[in-house]
């Protein structure tokens, strides 16, 4: 059920987050990273609405890297849930020749798959493909700031209190994926 209160406790919390990165990225050296091949990250936002995530970035070489991410969300605005979800992606950084990587512009084409259940009413699948088009800062200190956008190909199949979404009981729809994260490379 929805709850105001838990929603702008939800928003105080995410507030007192942002604040507290806000500080932590101006306290960091403002110089790029020099040679890392590991990064992991998470989305700030999504913890703060009860989202666990994170990404682990593996560079293969000075243009490009691969990426492998999971996700649990418990609660979504006072709904319980129980979510889990998986995803790959390919990155690459097209600003190689300047930036050295993992930093710079980059391109990722990548895939998912998530199954869950909200409040025993709902329970559904989607398997997604899609690219984001973004840009990741690695500081010398090794605090990494990563921002991407772009679309989702995203098909469902599932059903709300035993009524199938569609008559075969899937659908399909194109969302936007969105990349707001922070991290650690080493």
């Amino acid at each position: 059920m929805f709850s105001f209160v838990a929603l702008t406790n939800q928003f105080n919390y995410m507030k007192r987050l942002l604040l507290s990165l806000a500080i932590a990225a101006c306290m960091t050296t403002f110089a790029d990273a020099q040679s890392y091949n590991n990064v992991i990250k998470t989305n700030p936002l999504g913890l703060a609405f009860g989202n666990f995530n994170a990404t682990y970035e593996k560079v293969l070489n000075e243009k490009s890297s691969v990426l492998l991410s999971g996700n649990y969300l418990y609660q979504f605005l006072g709904i319980d849930v129980n979510t889990f979800g998986l995803g790959a992606a390919y990155r690459y950084y097209f600003t190689y020749a300047k930036k050295d990587v993992p930093s710079g512009f980059y391109v990722n084409p990548q895939i998912g798959f998530q199954s869950g259940s909200a409040d025993d009413d709902l329970s559904y699948s989607a398997f997604n493909i899609g690219a984001e088009i973004g840009y990741q800062i690695a500081y010398e200190s090794g605090f990494v700031l990563d921002f991407g956008i772009g679309p989702n190909f995203t098909s469902l199949s599932g059903d709300y209190e035993d009524i199938s979404f569609t008559d075969d009981g899937s659908a399909t729809t194109i969302v936007p994926s969105l990349t707001v994260a922070i991290g650690y490379a080493f």
